[in-house]
């Protein structure tokens, strides 16, 4: 990939004789009261939808085309628009699955080793609580790897690097709330070696510790996946004020209560 130009809020790259911008800030609000209408240039780019009901990669694709045709509804797993929130819902995958999703990516990002990412999203578990419910992913390394936002024994907010050995964050600090919105904030200084995690429960600071944040040295995080990224039970979960960004998001005192 060659960079054929940069600015503070994107960079311009070469690939395959194509040119296109990746982005180094992203935000939505969900304002719009229709789903279809969140996505296009420098807004969400696709939806997975990974279900008992559309099992394989081909068959979620298929109905992800449907879905966006106007042909088709989805089927059990769902993404809607609802009071100007995201509305995420996903059934517990089948026997022979190994999790069911239900989330929107923007998979054109930039964010390398070096760089500050800082995330920041509202949520609300209406039904059930997700293993994971932010995954910034490397698309174009096997297997999509990258950081990831989990939630340990459905309870406590933590972290994993999906890649190789899976450098693990774990902190019973603090507990999610059922039914109520809370806001997680997460700034990663990304390295493949030494990097560093910060993750915020809405203004208390449940984690921070070194540990690795990129795959390799020279991986691109370039998607951002949000709302129900794996489940193995169903749930239903609220998203609101998604943001990312190189810089800081919100006004939070980054001397508030260490861990």
């Amino acid at each position: 990939m060659e960079i054929v130009g940069e600015n503070k809020f994107s960079v311009l790259v070469r690939y395959n004789g194509h040119t296109g911008n990746l982005y180094k800030s992203f935000d939505d609000d969900f304002s719009e009261p229709s789903f279809r209408k969140w996505f296009g240039e420098g807004r969400w780019t696709t939806i997975d939808t990974l279900s008992p009901a559309s099992p394989s990669l081909q068959a979620y694709v298929d109905l992800r085309r449907s879905i966006f045709a106007g042909q088709s509804d989805f089927l059990d797993n769902r993404i809607e628009a609802v009071d100007e929130h995201a509305k995420f819902i996903a059934v517990a995958p089948s026997k022979d699955m190994v999790t069911s999703k239900s989330l929107l990516e923007h998979n054109q990002l930039w964010f390398v080793k070096g760089d500050d990412l800082w995330y920041r999203g509202r949520y609300c578990f209406n039904e059930g609580v997700p293993f994971t419910i932010a995954d910034f992913q490397e698309r174009g390394r096997h297997n999509s790897p990258g950081p990831r936002i989990t939630l340990w024994e459905q309870e406590y907010l933590g972290y994993e690097l999906k890649s190789g050995w899976k450098p693990k964050l774990r902190q019973r600090k603090m507990k999610v709330p059922r039914e109520r919105w809370f806001t997680l904030t997460v700034h990663l200084i990304l390295d493949d070696v030494e990097g560093n995690v910060r993750i915020w429960q809405d203004d208390q600071l449940v984690l921070d510790e070194s540990v690795a944040t990129l795959p390799a040295s020279n991986s691109i995080l370039n998607a951002l996946e949000v709302g129900i990224t794996a489940t193995d039970a169903a749930c239903e979960v609220l998203v609101d004020d998604v943001a990312i960004s190189h810089s800081p998001l919100a006004e939070l005192s980054m001397e508030t209560s260490q861990p």
